[in-house]
């Protein structure tokens, strides 16, 4: 029972990893083009030497972007630390696990998922749009690519773009896919808090009872 119990608490602590680097990286890549954008409007504005409302709102918009998306890479950490934390309890005891230890390991998953619910939420619903994202870019390169190919041009521009498609197509296709692995498992971390819940108050209905 116990290794039943390891193999697929291995796989949930899987899908629970992905889902935090993959939003790691959208975190890193969000910080990257909004101070991107930010610091070119900003140059802009510099050499126009006059206020373009335009600009000045792309501006704005980087640097909120930035700082949206480092919000969401700290919060991707947290939540990988506690993940890693977790994996270290396993591998610790993982040569010795028995139905006990296994059973404390899968409790202290469900603490961790539940402390930190509306996080981990939260993160599962920004991978999907920002997989979306990079999905719909990917099948926009895609085009571009064959557009580019049929008009001849370099080898060079075209061997970008494709590694680029290859690149958008693949990374949105795990932020879409991650997100609903994962989401088969907190179901089930969902459904058992549901239970701890329920027992909980039947218990206290009881002792409540026995103390009249």
């Amino acid at each position: 029972m116990a290794t039943d119990i390891s193999n697929k608490f291995q796989r949930e602590l899987k899908s629970f990893y992905a889902l935090s680097v993959m939003n790691i990286i959208f975190g890193g890549i969000g910080m990257a083009l909004g101070i991107s954008a930010g610091v070119q409007n900003v140059l802009a504005l510099v050499e126009a030497r006059s206020l373009l409302l335009y600009q000045f709102a792309l501006t704005l918009i980087g640097f909120l972007a930035f700082g949206i998306s480092l919000r969401w890479l700290l919060s991707s950490v947290e939540i990988l630390d506690g993940a890693t934390d977790i994996k270290d309890d396993y591998e610790k005891s993982k040569t010795k696990l028995d139905d006990e230890n296994a059973t404390s390991l899968v409790v202290k998953m469900m603490a961790y998922y539940r402390d930190n619910r509306s996080t981990i939420r939260r993160l599962t619903l920004l991978s999907k749009i920002a997989g979306i994202c990079f999905f719909v870019n990917g099948i926009i390169l895609l085009i571009n690519t064959t557009n580019n190919i049929i008009l001849g041009a370099s080898l060079s521009s075209i061997l970008l773009m494709v590694i680029g498609t290859i690149l958008n197509l693949v990374v949105g296709a795990s932020g879409i896919i991650i997100p609903r692995s994962f989401r088969k498992y907190s179901s089930v971390w969902e459904y058992r808090l549901e239970q701890s819940t329920r027992v909980e108050r039947e218990l206290d209905k009881e002792l409540e009872g026995q103390l009249k």
